[in-house]
């Protein structure tokens, strides 16, 4: 397991030390090479550790059932409809464009500012559900508390570059998570169609590039 905590503690660092170096970065090369450069360096990242996660030795914390990896199904599919929101809307407090952003018409804003972290805590706690050891759940569970901080940490990002009014006026127009924003229109069909697609992707292809078939194990 030395190759997992070594692939974490470099992940984590990736994350922390450029958010600390967030301005002096954003000055020197400008805001749109620093989060195309980190984006690159999270995915590298992250799949460092997912191969970690794959190779490390581990020893089971509850049995595998079925009905674990069936709820890992179900759940992804509105996880992979968070993270269509996230990239086809405006998210001006998140991970995501600012642009675009109307606060009369929130959108998904209107249910959660931050799709894309609650699409990770999904999958992080469905995961850590589904597989059960220990790597997993450091993993998995680590994924959706790190996400779930992250609705915080983004907050006060996004917020300290912009005016008091402006400031005012996005957090009046979008809620942290509130369930009754989905009964106005949070969601388009074109959201809803790019995030089926990205699941069967996902579904499709799961055993193939992790080598664990979740249809398999559900028993499917």
């Amino acid at each position: 397991m030395t190759g997992f905590f070594i692939a974490i503690a470099v992940f984590l660092a990736g994350h922390i030390i450029p958010g600390l170096l967030r301005e002096r970065l954003v000055g020197l090369i400008g805001y749109r090479p620093y989060i195309v450069g980190f984006s690159i360096l999270s995915i590298f990242l992250f799949g460092w550790v997912v191969h970690e996660v794959l190779v490390a030795e581990s020893f089971l914390l509850w049995d595998h059932q079925t009905w674990q990896a069936q709820l890992l199904i179900v759940v992804m599919l509105p996880a992979c409809i968070l993270w269509a929101c996230a990239i086809l809307q405006p998210c001006p407090l998140s991970i995501g464009r600012k642009t675009g952003f109307d606060p009369a018409r929130p959108g998904i804003n209107g249910f959660c500012r931050h799709p894309l972290l609650l699409g990770m805590i999904i999958w992080g706690i469905g995961h850590m559900i589904a597989n059960g050891d220990l790597v997993a759940v450091l993993f998995f569970g680590g994924s959706a508390a790190f996400a779930l901080i992250g609705f915080w940490r983004m907050e006060k990002i996004r917020l300290r570059d912009i005016t008091p009014d402006q400031r005012a006026i996005w957090l009046e127009a979008t809620r942290r998570f509130a369930p009754s924003g989905l009964l106005r229109v949070a969601v388009r069909w074109q959201d809803l169609l790019a995030g089926i697609i990205l699941y069967v992707i996902l579904l499709g292809g799961h055993g193939h590039v992790i080598g664990v078939d979740p249809r398999m194990m559900a028993g499917w």
